[in-house]
């Protein structure tokens, strides 16, 4: 598995994510269904249910599961981090 397109792809999300996690939404599912075919939109659709359910950001949930799914711990890393990265570093 390529992780550095992984990496890229959330982090565009997480870049162009103003607003929030329900921002990302949208933008999670056109580079994880649409851009890359990393998961279908049934299962997209069955994800974003279950990370609703769930506590904490929403965004980072999608990330992580998305990663991992593609390509396990690693890849639940990277995607989670790239989400993360870009509110840390304006943060800072």
């Amino acid at each position: 598995m390529d992780y550095w397109k992984l990496f890229l792809g959330f982090l565009r999300i997480g870049l162009l994510g103003y607003g929030g996690g329900p921002t990302m939404i949208p933008l999670i599912h056109a580079e994880a269904v649409k851009k890359y075919g990393w998961i279908t939109d049934d299962e997209f659709a069955d994800v974003l249910a279950m990370g609703n359910a769930l506590p904490g950001p929403i965004a980072t949930k999608l990330a992580a599961y998305i990663g991992f799914k593609i390509a396990g711990w690693a890849g639940a890393a990277a995607a989670l981090a790239a989400v993360v990265l870009p509110t840390a570093v304006v943060m800072v």
